[in-house]
């Protein structure tokens, strides 16, 4: 099986037919030539039955699922699988390396879970800059950015390190000054899903 698919058994697996078997038949020699027939044996297409996820401690649940390809109630497929690690990979709060997916069939029913396991990273951000001009005086930058916000827990004190996360919001402070010049003040506050649609892919 390629992972980059193209070869029978990828492309089986991504329409579903989980349960099925490939057998090799030698049916003649000729000289140094050997005949081969590929006998397909299939069996019924798999249906997604559960799917679970485990290592997001910090992270909640549904940040992860609504990135998901695979759900209950649909066919397996392997090109669904390839395309959920993905979009996992790039909600930036997970170690690509270590994003875990494994079917888990069962051929008497037809079905098959999907357990996903996941290992968090900080991806929190820090700005500082600093100069000093003869006549302006000091000039700066500081700024913070927490990535995985989570606004709603915000009045839960147990839920704050250093501040409320796990909903993938975005939350960035920034101060910028120019000595005697100016000085400017940055808040911004991105929710990447609104009323339940990712807003980011649709702009």
């Amino acid at each position: 099986m390629s992972p980059e698919g193209g070869d029978i058994t990828g492309y089986y697996m991504d329409f579903g037919y989980l349960f099925f078997r490939i057998d090799p038949v030698e049916i003649g020699i000729r000289g140094d030539t050997i005949d081969y027939e590929i006998r397909m044996v299939e069996g019924p297409k798999a249906t997604i039955n559960a799917i679970t996820l485990a290592g997001n401690e910090k992270t909640n649940d549904h940040v992860v699922i609504r990135e998901l390809r695979t759900f209950p109630g649909d066919d397996f497929s392997r090109a669904n699988l390839i395309r959920s690690q993905r979009e996992i990979s790039t909600l930036g709060f997970f170690d690509p390396e270590k994003i875990g997916i494994t079917p888990v069939p069962d051929a008497s029913r037809g079905t098959v879970d999907i357990d996903y396991t996941v290992v968090e990273r900080a991806n929190d951000q820090l700005e500082l800059s600093a100069g000093w001009g003869g006549y302006i005086g000091l000039t700066g930058t500081t700024g913070v950015t927490f990535n995985n916000f989570s606004i709603k827990n915000i009045f839960r004190k147990e839920t704050w390190d250093p501040l409320p996360s796990g909903d993938g919001q975005k939350l960035s402070v920034r101060i910028s000054s120019n000595g005697k010049a100016y000085r400017s003040y940055n808040f911004s506050f991105t929710e990447p899903w609104l009323g339940g649609k990712n807003v980011t892919r649709s702009l």
